[in-house]
């Protein structure tokens, strides 16, 4: 009987809570159907990129804004759908395929026997920004040789962007058009050790 009770009394509890709000999932993406593929495009040079490290504060489910100087918020219900640096790493990965008109660029781990022209290692230092203000991207990106025995170009980038409203989606978009701006910085490295 007292068993009865604890059940009966927990679903009414349960049913006067309500629902919890529902956790909204997102991705990084760009309008790649945006850019002009040319017919031949995998004439452009081979290139392997390396998974982006994030710092540990970024390497998360939530989505990681910020407050204040020194506090960060974390989106309890605004989530990454899947690992924020293979979804970079992914994006960046596209948009070099497109910038340099190549059907070789690979993330890691590629396959033993691909013949790469260059490596791309990239390390985030800050990925985040105020919801309804500016979106930041900072960090250090290497453009290594064939092997990634030789580091050809080392830069340190930061990128902010403007977001539309105070929503996550409108962060996130900001967050992609960074991405895309820092996949441009590399392309444009790359086409120019190329032509060297």
């Amino acid at each position: 009987m007292l068993r009865h009770i604890v059940i009966v009394s927990l679903i009414l509890f349960l049913t006067a809570c309500g629902s919890s709000p529902k956790t909204n999932f997102y991705v990084l993406n760009a309008d790649l159907g945006a850019m002009t593929r040319e017919a031949n495009i995998n004439k452009g040079p081979a290139v392997g990129v390396w998974r982006v490290k994030l710092p540990d504060i970024l390497d998360r489910s939530e989505i990681v804004t910020r407050d204040s100087q020194f506090e960060i918020k974390l989106g309890d219900f605004s989530w990454w759908a899947g690992s924020l640096d293979k979804n970079m790493t992914q994006l960046i990965a596209a948009e070099l395929s497109e910038r340099l008109r190549s059907s070789l660029v690979v993330v890691s781990p590629w396959e033993s026997y691909r013949k790469l022209d260059y490596q791309v290692v990239i390390r985030v230092e800050r990925f985040d920004g105020v919801l309804g203000g500016e979106a930041v991207l900072r960090g250090v990106w290497g453009l290594l040789d064939a092997e990634g025995q030789k580091e050809l170009q080392r830069e340190a980038f930061a990128f902010k962007a403007n977001t539309a409203d105070s929503t996550y989606k409108e962060m996130v978009a900001a967050m992609s058009q960074l991405t895309v701006q820092l996949a441009g910085q590399v392309a444009k490295a790359i086409l120019t050790q190329a032509s060297l």
